[in-house]
């Protein structure tokens, strides 16, 4: 058994609807917002090359606080409504650029996926107030297309698919990991 494998078993990690990470929640708040959410969430993800497991286009109500924890590098993909897009590069060779931790503002479209090259990352998202399915939406290929100059293959790749569904099912609820 791999090392990704043996996370995801250990874990008990199963892929989130939409965007297909390997995910499970560590920590979900047993304070509630104004609108009954949990008032804060932390989960733990993985993404693989082979099968891929990504997460696809999405964007979020809230800020998420991505931490960057072993394995290969990722590539975390920005795409603003100014038009402009970037990626970030999460891993531990700070000389190189890359962060361990990076925070994507509320509103912006984002992706991610195992930096080219890489094999897995193990990683976690905490948000406050926490992930709920309806904070989710994912963002199709056309709403990206011909927006983001550069960005077309990434586009292609991680963009959800026309006619897909973009939202997670309403009573969805991510599982906790009990240790």
């Amino acid at each position: 058994m791999s090392r990704a494998e043996e996370l995801i078993a250990y874990f008990g990690m199963k892929p989130l609807p939409v965007e297909g990470t390997y995910f499970i929640n560590t920590y979900i708040s047993d304070e509630k917002t104004a609108s009954g959410g949990p008032a804060g969430t932390a989960g733990l993800g993985l993404y693989k090359s082979d099968p891929v497991s990504a997460s696809t286009a999405h964007v979020l109500e809230f800020d998420e606080v991505w931490h960057f924890y072993e394995g290969d590098p990722i590539a975390l993909y920005e795409f603003h409504a100014d038009g402009t897009a970037r990626t970030i590069v999460l891993g531990r060779d700070i000389a190189a650029g890359q962060v361990m931790q990076h925070t994507i503002k509320a509103g912006v479209i984002q992706a991610g996926e195992v930096a080219p090259g890489g094999q897995w990352s193990l990683f976690a998202c905490t948000m406050s107030p926490g992930f709920t399915a309806s904070c989710f939406r994912g963002v199709t290929k056309s709403e990206l297309h011909g927006k983001y100059l550069g960005y077309e293959e990434v586009i292609e790749r991680m963009g959800v698919p026309d006619g897909h569904d973009t939202n997670l099912p309403g009573d969805y609820v991510n599982e906790r990991f009990k240790s």
